[in-house]
């Protein structure tokens, strides 16, 4: 009898669990919702790396048509190859990225920088920025980012 009423008691002890279930509930709820926002603060950033590298191509194409039309209709700039290319001024060039800066929203170029405006070959237009984006929701895990991350694009046009 004393056998069987200790092996009852030893399997009730067992068998409660007052509490657990609900504590290991909170614990996986607590960890989705972090998952959860990671994954948000990651999108946007990513999201954010998108519109920046469409800006640069967009300054890309703009650059790519700055034909210095002084120089073009003097004679001065090579006539297009096979390939159909004309050369570009870099001047022009730099200012077209201006000029198209210049008539965006600001508020959507927010720590929006040129880093360069290039042109390796005379016939490509090679524009190069960056600009400082902060991860959504100041969470602790993202800390090591509360600074903001740096992120460039470049964006590349040939004239035809």
């Amino acid at each position: 009898m004393r056998d069987r009423w200790a092996a009852s008691r030893r399997w009730r002890a067992v068998a409660r669990d007052d509490g657990n279930i609900s504590l290991l509930t909170l614990g996986v709820l607590v960890l989705a919702l972090m998952t959860l926002l990671v994954i948000s603060a990651a999108t946007s950033v990513h999201v954010q790396r998108l519109r920046l590298v469409h800006l640069a191509d967009e300054m890309a194409l703009d650059a790519a048509d700055a034909l210095d039309l002084d120089r073009y209709y003097a004679g001065e700039v090579r006539h297009p190859t096979e390939d159909a290319a004309i050369d570009v001024a870099q001047r022009r060039m730099e200012e077209a990225v201006a000029q198209h800066l210049a008539g965006r929203d600001p508020a959507h170029l927010e720590g929006v920088r040129v880093l360069a405006v290039t042109t390796p070959d005379g016939a490509t237009a090679v524009v190069t920025l960056s600009q400082r984006v902060y991860p959504l929701f100041q969470l602790e895990v993202l800390m090591p980012f509360a600074d903001g991350i740096e992120i460039r694009a470049v964006g590349s046009a040939r004239t035809f």
